[in-house]
């Protein structure tokens, strides 16, 4: 990679480690709306669920934001996509075609983003400007 691949590779990173960070942040600052919602769904412990759910997106946005162990960081955002999409936004339940278009778009949008980020698994490690790089350079000087 040159140094405008680079730069760009770290500010998609970081734009996209944002984003799971913002939304999984926003799972606590409205922990008592979304687990009201994931309760009407009748998820068993909605609370620990949302709080779960939260953790994942944290956890995935720091890994991808950092460079830090991004397979880990693929894992939790697909440990989050993966039930949420298919449980929680089940457009092919949904009679009324407004909100079953609503989350329609929203599965999709789950679906895309989980694709998105099972390409980090394709980009070699470490990755440029990243702590995985500082660690494996700290690694190798031993």
């Amino acid at each position: 990679m040159n140094d405008i691949e680079k730069s760009l590779f770290l500010l998609g990173r970081v734009l996209v480690g944002f984003f799971y960070l913002i939304m999984g942040l926003n799972h606590f600052g409205n922990l008592g709306q979304m687990s009201s919602m994931v309760a009407e769904i009748g998820i068993p412990a909605p609370t620990v669920a949302v709080v779960i759910s939260g953790l994942l997106l944290v956890l995935a946005g720091l890994s991808f934001a950092i460079g830090f162990h991004p397979p880990l960081g693929v894992l939790a955002a697909a440990l989050f996509f993966v039930p949420v999409t298919l449980v929680v936004h089940d457009f092919w339940t949904i009679d009324e075609p407004v909100a079953r278009l609503a989350e329609l778009n929203t599965f999709l949008r789950n679906v895309g983003l989980l694709g998105a980020t099972l390409l980090f698994l394709a980009i070699p490690r470490p990755w440029p400007m990243s702590l995985d790089t500082v660690r494996y350079a700290r690694a190798s000087a031993s």
